[in-house]
């Protein structure tokens, strides 16, 4: 899932998304989201997935008879959405455009951005920039729904990992966290066999940022934070460091 400062760079790692099991995460996160929104008396149609990436997520909502528009600026990623959506025979509407920018051509009843997408975003000004976005695409009264890593969560991701290895392909990672910057260096190696195995090489960088500038943010593009919640959609406690957080705001 991709913003345009990384849209470039997710060239390689489409090939191998959902093969490698990275969009597992966000479609899991997706079906949990939509029981607690139906159980918040959420109602709606229209749902807009920024930063769609693959478009599993996306899909996913269409195969519960709703209406979903994607949108990412990486061609390589929206490349494979739109041939998962005519595989399963879809309706899902893809557009190739920057999330920060991005103009709606109808209020959504949902906006989503999951999957850890707002952490690529460069800067607060960036952040804000989205948030704004989000709100002129959101119906009054209506939620947006985004996840985002914290600065400790970062700071804890492991150095090196083995993500996916399979007959045909083999992905490998490396993290260095600056203290400095708050910021993840992530770096893919991507073995892929054809004829023969074929190597690429990608750097991603995450920006951690602080809660509280991400909630004053929010409300000044127009939401209102009704939720802070982890992943397994527990409350959270004053104790509590969660690696990954979930945003549940409303648009006023």
């Amino acid at each position: 899932m991709t913003t345009d400062s990384q849209a470039q760079s997710f060239t390689a790692l489409a090939e191998v998304y959902q093969v490698g099991g990275f969009a597992a995460y966000g479609v899991q996160l997706a079906q949990q989201l939509l029981d607690f929104l139906y159980a918040q008396n959420w109602t709606g149609l229209r749902v807009l997935d920024l930063a769609s990436g693959t478009g599993d997520v996306a899909c996913w909502f269409a195969t519960q008879k709703l209406q979903v528009v994607g949108v990412d600026s990486s061609a390589a990623m929206l490349k494979q959405a739109r041939q998962l959506a005519q595989a399963q025979d879809l309706n899902v509407t893809f557009v190739q455009a920057d999330i920060r920018t991005y103009k709606a051509a109808q209020p959504a009843d949902l906006v989503l951005c999951v999957g850890g997408s707002l952490n690529y975003l460069p800067s607060l000004n960036d952040l804000g920039a989205l948030f704004r976005a989000a709100a002129e695409a959101c119906g009054a009264g209506k939620p947006f729904v985004f996840d985002l890593h914290t600065i400790q969560g970062l700071a804890r991701t492991p150095a090196e990992r083995i993500l996916s290895e399979g007959e045909r392909h083999f992905i490998a990672m490396r993290n260095t966290f600056s203290y400095e910057t708050l910021s993840l260096s992530a770096h893919y190696s991507i073995f892929q066999r054809t004829e023969a195995w074929q190597r690429a090489e990608e750097t991603h960088l995450l920006r951690g940022y602080p809660v509280q500038a991400v909630q004053r943010l929010l409300s000044g593009a127009g939401f209102a934070l009704e939720q802070t919640i982890s992943l397994d959609f527990a409350p959270l406690i004053a104790s509590t460091h969660e690696d990954v957080l979930l945003f549940v705001a409303r648009r006023a």
